[in-house]
């Protein structure tokens, strides 16, 4: 299990997911759903558990440096 936390006006978030590849889509739909917009997210962080797959481990991590770039 991956576990993306960002921060938004000092309210922490977490989004969940199996796999590394789904990470970006279910970024995606939370800040759809939630209406929060990219620019003001801020401390990104990624934790893993149990993650038995080194790719979707380096999938996750390339995601986060992305979006750590962005901001």
């Amino acid at each position: 299990m991956i576990i993306l936390y960002f921060k938004k006006d000092k309210q922490k978030h977490a989004i969940k997911v199996e796999r590394g590849e789904e990470l970006l889509i279910a970024l995606d739909k939370f800040l759809k759903k939630n209406r929060i917009k990219y620019a003001s997210i801020k401390n990104w962080q990624l934790e893993f558990f149990q993650e038995k797959s080194i790719i979707s481990k380096r999938i996750a991590q390339s995601i986060l440096h992305a979006l750590k770039i962005a901001t």
